[in-house]
């Protein structure tokens, strides 16, 4: 997914339809989902849909995270942590933290460009309570959806207006260019006739 450059993950989005943008959205939300808002405004998705099935992707890419946490992630912190710098009075630490201040920290990690799947699975091995972390998913994920979708969708009309702004100029100037031509070969052939007119009423 990250080899599309985003000109290629338009038409791909396109063609493939709302399930793999679903899967999709699960790996990389952000760019896929402002490809899905592009394709949107040219006609080829609903914009509502397209925000529901965005923000179900990352809703279940966080959940996902979390249980792989929640169920394996701390004996697995607890056995290897200490490879990584991660030692068990760190890990109460982080603990310790992370319980007061959930919310800054889900917005950290999701915000993170680095970190935000090794910090979800923290967060679930942690064990958050799962109704706090699904509610403050949501609450970072909802305005994030809306903007990278809404501005893929305002971006596709902006091309469609300039495109038909272009386009429209182009059918004014070949329209005007025309006028001339036509004008200009009536008005000689007027002239010709009159000349000729002229001509012979003077022998």
């Amino acid at each position: 997914m990250q080899g599309l450059s985003f000109t290629a993950l338009v038409p791909w989005v396109i063609a493939h339809g709302y399930f793999l943008f679903f899967l999709a959205a699960l790996l990389e939300g952000p760019l896929v989902n402002a490809a899905a808002g592009v394709a949107a405004a040219l006609g080829y998705f609903s914009l509502p849909l397209i925000l529901l099935i965005a923000l179900a992707g990352d809703l279940v890419a966080d959940m996902i995270a979390y249980a792989v946490g929640y169920f394996g992630g701390r004996p697995l912190a607890e056995r290897y942590g200490h490879f990584v710098g991660l030692t068990e009075e760190r890990l109460k630490r982080f603990e310790s933290v992370i319980h007061r201040h959930t919310g800054k920290a889900l917005l950290f990690f999701k915000l993170s460009p680095v970190i935000p799947v090794p910090g979800l699975i923290l967060v679930g091995a942690l064990r958050v309570d799962v109704r706090r972390f699904i509610k403050m998913s949501f609450l970072i994920s909802l305005p994030q959806v809306l903007f990278f979708t809404l501005f893929g969708f305002f971006s596709g009309k902006a091309y469609q207006y300039v495109s038909g702004t272009i386009l429209g100029v182009r059918d004014a100037l070949f329209s005007v260019g025309l006028l001339i031509v036509v004008v200009y070969l009536v008005s000689r052939k007027i002239s010709h006739r009159i000349a000729e007119d002229t001509k012979v009423e003077g022998q």
